[in-house]
């Protein structure tokens, strides 16, 4: 799903033979005032580290080692968000808190697609990490991940945003799966396999992210899935319902794949190569070659992207394409529908 040269998630896993290591829910969102980098990492440590927690996942020939976070509780059981691809191979998942707690977690509920999963835990006591805003965040500013790489509880590391709307899942091919674009957020706060499920943080001590991978053929270069995005996801999955995936149809290039490719071209946009046949795309008119400018009149340039403009919106929302198409420009709207599975 992630690009060749992303290590997906910063999961480590341990073989067998070296593993050495009913009510409502509440869900917090708050905000606090920012400190210097320094004094606000000690902060954040102190205050966001007793939430999160290591997870283990113990697989039929492996024991595999994430994070996860503290997000709502109810009456009986405390939720934790994680990755997917932390539990999804588990046949038995435990949860041990920087306290030394460990529990029998439960799983709630996965979204493989955007690699999100809830688990529960038998426990009213914990304490919470607070949502922030992932949509304020400015290139730049300070973050820090906490987590446990190689199995190492509690680890904080500080960086920045170094980028916003990131892609990083594959865009190639012509199956109905490539366009499963996720809209990232980049940062060179050391994330290490381990890291998986971990919060990123703002200085105030608010998660702004979930940590899901790390570049492998790189330097610093670490991805978090956006708070806003996995507060949605993991609140879906704790009430029961179905999380909606909102889905075009098309493979394309961004503007410098494009350039690469030899079908280059100026301004804004995507380069469509293909469009599947019976979907919103096709139905809307959207052919190959033609360059999708826009949606809803929202530029799809190097601060948005395309999977990222998709995603706020749920199945059955009509959406408005700006496509240049040789010397035209037109404007197709185009009803949403659920991925197909697969």
């Amino acid at each position: 799903m992630l690009l060749v040269g992303l290590l997906v998630g910063g999961l480590v896993v341990f073989t067998a033979l070296h593993d050495r290591g009913g009510g409502v829910a509440e869900i917090r969102v708050g905000g606090a005032a920012a400190g210097t980098a320094t004094a606000a990492a000690v902060e954040v440590a102190r205050e966001l580290g007793p939430a999160v927690g290591t997870v283990i996942a113990t697989e039929a020939t492996a024991t595999a080692l994430g994070s996860g976070f503290v997000m709502a509780r109810d009456s009986a059981v405390s939720y934790l968000v994680t990755n997917n691809h932390v539990v999804a191979s588990a046949t038995a998942l435990h949860v041990v808190m920087p306290d030394g707690h460990q529990f029998v977690a439960t799983l709630v509920g996965t979204d493989p697609l955007d690699d999100i999963a809830v688990v529960s835990v038998p426990s009213t006591t914990l304490p919470e990490a607070t949502f922030g805003t992932s949509s304020s965040l400015a290139v730049g500013q300070t973050v820090i991940a906490i987590g446990s790489p190689l199995g190492d509880q509690g680890s904080v590391t500080v960086g920045v945003i170094s980028a916003l709307h990131r892609t990083i899942t594959a865009g190639g091919g012509t199956t109905t799966s490539s366009e499963t674009l996720e809209d990232v957020l980049q940062t060179d706060a050391s994330i290490n396999p381990g890291n998986s499920g971990g919060p990123l943080s703002d200085t105030s001590g608010e998660v702004v992210g979930v940590n899901v991978a790390t570049a492998g053929n790189a330097t610093n270069i670490g991805y978090s899935i956006p708070a806003d995005l996995a507060r949605h996801v993991a609140e879906t999955l704790i009430a029961h319902h179905t999380v909606q995936h909102a889905f075009l149809g098309v493979d394309y290039l961004t503007s410098i794949a494009a350039v690469q490719n030899g079908t280059g071209f100026d301004g804004p946009g995507v380069y469509i190569r293909s469009v599947s046949p019976g979907t919103p795309a096709a139905r809307a008119g959207l052919a190959a070659g033609d360059i999708l400018v826009a949606i809803d009149g929202t530029a799809i340039d190097n601060g948005l992207t395309l999977g990222g403009l998709l995603q706020p919106h749920n199945v059955g929302d009509t959406i408005t394409l700006t496509v240049h198409r040789g010397a035209q420009t037109l404007k197709l709207p185009a009803t949403l529908v659920e991925r197909p599975k697969g």
